[in-house]
């Protein structure tokens, strides 16, 4: 049985840094001096949006997937001047007919508040280089070059404001426009040359001073070396410091991680993630022939991808692409507001939750509140008779959110809870069931450690729980890296007791931060190296004292505070918990 904020909790878990390699660091970078974070509560606020809108908006919009004619269908249709072989002078012509009077700010921002999202990412500025706002480091800019005139990401961001909605702006870090950098090329993960970083570095600057506080600048693409990722990093902490930054900035410098397009993760994450979300596979940006189909039925496919997205702890980025006179596509708009009527009802079991503490159920997936579990019945079963498992706490209610007044039938049978929910064949887009408790969260976790024969525990990486990131170097390399392991062990018994390490990969130095109960303590390894596996404990890091015969709560971070996504291979990872 575990009991969170108490002493039946068990959890063991080992992150591991590396250093960034050896370049020129820039000031506000250096090993030894790393590159500052935004605050906790920018982080929490970032991490409680949950729900997002993103734009695909800019001269990309105007022809629309087709070209000469010819409809485009190889690659993205934001990516047109790549895949439709368009000469920089056709697509800069496209500039002068490019005015989308149909673009309202206030009704962007409007509709992103009805549909339930916390904030709304624009493109700034693209790969073909055309930037959305008034930038004078170049006049192929929305404001110089066409008849509209008008700083689209000035005025969206006014309209946020008034809203109540956070903002943020995606920047291209490659510009196929611009002489200094490289051509086009297939793949979109190209090096940056000098003088095309310090364009981006100008840009980005334009952008942080500019367009009032941004919530996250979502980098993409790009091939940066690790001190270009820091300048860029520096810059932007430099004037909005609580700016989140994507892990598309590369070089594992970013606040979140940021899945592939439209993907999710099949492992658990242990850092901050999002998903960018497009309302179809094929492309971000408008596309006159793309086939739409039923407008409920993608909302419901949207919906239970964000609800995945969400109980696994992430945040979902959900994509629109303006036509190019600046109007939303009918159907986008319908998806956004049919999301929206589910969250005036449901809304509750998404804002504001975290992943929960209850192992994995076969028929979908939770949420969490204190004093409440939210259950998402997503695989069925279609009679609705739900057995929840872990849950040791004792239910006080069960129902519906759509109708909080009818109480469901829930009951206790071998240890485990009976939700009788009825039917699941409802018109909902999604079925929401919540499971109010008493007092603290009380579960079993899905695995636990057994003693040796000498009473003590060995904490291996085969018998762990990992948590990964996903980040990398550049788009290529981007996979899914290890960062912590952890471990509950159960039932042991009351005495003084030494963690130590038994083997260990070779590093030059680390810090060792171990928190036991909420009490932290920290110790410094220097050149320690990797160690045969042995019977004795090798190096003991913390005495401590149990007194339960239960579960304590015990956390170790292995880190050189430059690089938290790094996998230093944690394989062959020993630990062991030993009674003195």
């Amino acid at each position: 049985m575990k009991k969170i904020n108490s002493l039946l909790h068990l959890a063991l878990a080992l992150v591991f840094f590396t250093a960034c390699q050896k370049e020129k660091p820039v000031p506000e970078a250096t090993p030894a001096q790393p590159m500052p974070k935004p605050s906790a509560q920018a982080v929490a606020e970032w991490q409680h949006q949950k729900f997002s809108m993103f734009i695909h908006f800019g001269l990309f919009s105007l022809p629309g997937g087709v070209w000469k004619n010819e409809r485009v269908t190889k690659g993205y249709s934001e990516q047109i001047r790549a895949h439709g072989k368009i000469t920089k002078e056709e697509f800069h012509a496209l500039a002068k007919t490019f005015n989308p009077e149909k673009w309202n700010p206030d009704s962007v921002a409007s509709l992103a508040k009805q549909a339930g999202m916390k904030s709304i990412v624009i493109t700034s500025k693209h790969h073909d280089g055309f930037a959305m706002f008034h930038t004078k480091f170049s006049d192929f800019n929305i404001v110089d070059a066409t008849p509209y005139k008008h700083d689209v990401i000035k005025e969206l961001a006014e309209a946020c404001r008034k809203q109540g909605l956070k903002f943020g702006v995606y920047f291209s870090l490659i510009d196929w426009d611009f002489p200094g950098a490289m051509p086009i090329s297939e793949h979109n993960s190209d090096s940056i040359p000098p003088k095309h970083h310090q364009l981006n570095l100008n840009q980005v600057e334009e952008l942080v001073t500019q367009y009032g506080p941004l919530s996250e600048i979502w980098f993409d693409m790009g091939k940066p070396t690790l001190q270009q990722s820091q300048e860029l990093a520096a810059m932007v902490r430099k004037h909005q410091p609580d700016c989140l930054l994507s892990g598309r900035l590369w070089n594992d410098q970013g606040d979140f991680a940021v899945m592939g397009d439209n993907a999710s993760p099949d492992f658990r994450m242990g850092t901050l993630w999002q998903t960018p979300a497009s309302m179809f596979d094929e492309t971000w940006g408008y596309r006159s022939w793309q086939v739409r189909g039923d407008a409920k039925e993608k909302a419901k496919e949207k919906l239970t991808s964000l609800i995945k997205v969400v109980s696994a702890g992430g945040n979902y980025l959900l994509n629109i692409g303006p036509m190019g006179d600046g109007g939303i596509v009918p159907f986008e708009r319908e998806v956004l507001l049919t999301m929206g009527s589910w969250f005036k009802q449901n809304g509750e079991a998404v804002y504001g939750t975290t992943a929960s503490l209850l192992p994995e159920q076969t028929w979908g997936v939770l949420t969490s509140k204190p004093g409440k579990e939210y259950l998402f019945p997503l695989n069925g079963p279609v009679d609705g008779k739900l057995v929840l498992k872990g849950l040791q706490s004792k239910v006080t209610k069960a129902y519906r959110l759509s109708d909080k007044s009818k109480s469901l039938p829930v009951g206790q049978e071998h240890g485990e809870w009976k939700i009788d929910a009825g039917s699941l064949k409802s018109k909902a887009l999604a079925d929401v069931i919540a499971l109010e408790y008493e007092g603290d969260l009380q579960y079993t976790p899905s695995k636990t450690l057994a003693a040796a024969a000498d009473g003590s525990y060995a904490l291996t990486s085969d018998d762990a729980v990992s948590y990964h990131s996903y980040s990398g170097h550049d788009y290529n390399s981007t996979k899914a890296t290890r960062i912590k392991l952890e471990w509950f062990i159960s039932q042991a018994p009351d005495g003084q007791y030494t963690l130590a390490l038994q083997r260990l990969p070779t590093g030059q130095e680390a810090t060792v931060k171990i928190t036991v109960n909420g009490e932290a303590t920290e110790a410094v390894l220097k050149g320690f190296a990797a160690q045969d596996s042995a019977a004795h404990i090798t190096t003991p890091l913390l005495h401590f004292t149990l007194t339960t015969k239960a579960i304590t709560q015990v956390e170790v971070t292995l880190a050189d505070q430059s690089n938290p996504h790094k996998d230093l291979g944690l394989d062959g990872l020993v630990l062991r918990m030993k009674k003195d």
